[in-house]
This record gives C-alpha cells, sequence and structure tokens, in this order.
C-alpha cells in the first residue's frame, strides 16, 4: 500500500484499534503484574454482596487481566482483528452486566463509550491498516 493512497477513515480506523489496544494491554500489565491477587480480593469484595455467585466472579477475577493482556496485544499487533474485538466485547458486556447488578451506573456509561469503540472497529475492518492481518491475508 503506498502511503499517499491511505484516507482518513483508514488512519482513523489504526488509530482507535491503536488507542483501545494500548488500553487493554495496560490494564493487563497492571493487573497481571504485583496486583494480581489484590485485583482478585478487590473484585470478590465487590461482588460480594450481588446476586452473583461466587463460583462466577472468582473465575472472573483471575481471567479477566490475563485477556485484557492478551486482547491488548493482539489488537496492536494488528492480529485476528475482528475475533480479537469479538472477545473485548464480549468481555466487555460482561463487565456491563456486573456493574448493572452492582447499579454503578456511571460506569456502565463508561463502559458503553468502549462498546461503541468496537462497534465502530467491527463495522470498519475492511479499513484496517498496518497489522498483521493485512500482511498475512488474514481476518477474513
Amino acid at each position: 500500500m503506498n502511503i499517499q493512497e491511505i484516507n482518513g477513515l483508514q488512519i482513523a480506523s489504526l488509530l482507535m484499534r491503536l488507542a483501545i489496544g494500548a488500553n487493554l494491554l495496560a490494564h493487563g500489565l497492571v493487573r497481571v503484574g504485583s496486583k494480581y491477587e489484590s485485583f482478585q480480593i478487590w473484585i470478590n469484595n465487590l461482588f460480594a454482596s450481588s446476586i452473583l455467585p461466587g463460583v462466577i466472579v472468582k473465575p472472573m477475577g483471575y481471567l479477566i487481566p490475563p485477556l485484557e493482556l492478551a486482547l491488548g496485544v493482539t489488537l496492536l499487533l494488528g492480529f485476528q482483528i475482528k475475533w480479537s474485538l469479538t472477545i473485548a466485547s464480549l468481555l466487555m458486556c460482561s463487565l456491563i452486566f456486573g456493574m448493572c447488578l452492582l447499579e454503578k451506573w456511571e460506569i456502565v456509561g463508561i463502559q458503553m463509550i468502549y462498546m461503541i469503540c468496537y462497534f465502530l472497529l467491527l463495522t470498519n475492518l475492511s479499513h484496517q491498516i498496518f497489522s498483521l492481518d493485512n500482511l498475512f491475508g488474514g481476518n477474513k
């Protein structure tokens, strides 16, 4: 691809993917590192008084940080973009559900903005540039 052929939608899609990827990567890095155990405790305490049983909450506490980390890496590299965004969207749906149960409406509002970003990226997959998917012909 000639650099002069790149249009605004392609640049916007790239920058949105990089921003979402960096966000997920940073969330994962911070939580997987020395704060992994404290994240587990925090999430269990947060949902202790909710209707969600611990058998659901505890595995999510272990799953969220490495999943955020992996999704951040795949999106930054542009690898399997469609599936990475789909999994990130499903993760966000579960987070939205949890925050709704806790009546944390201000957090749900922020999470809905993430969903709009995922929607925009998923509906503009064909405009992605500078990705491993483009390099190797994936994401079809």
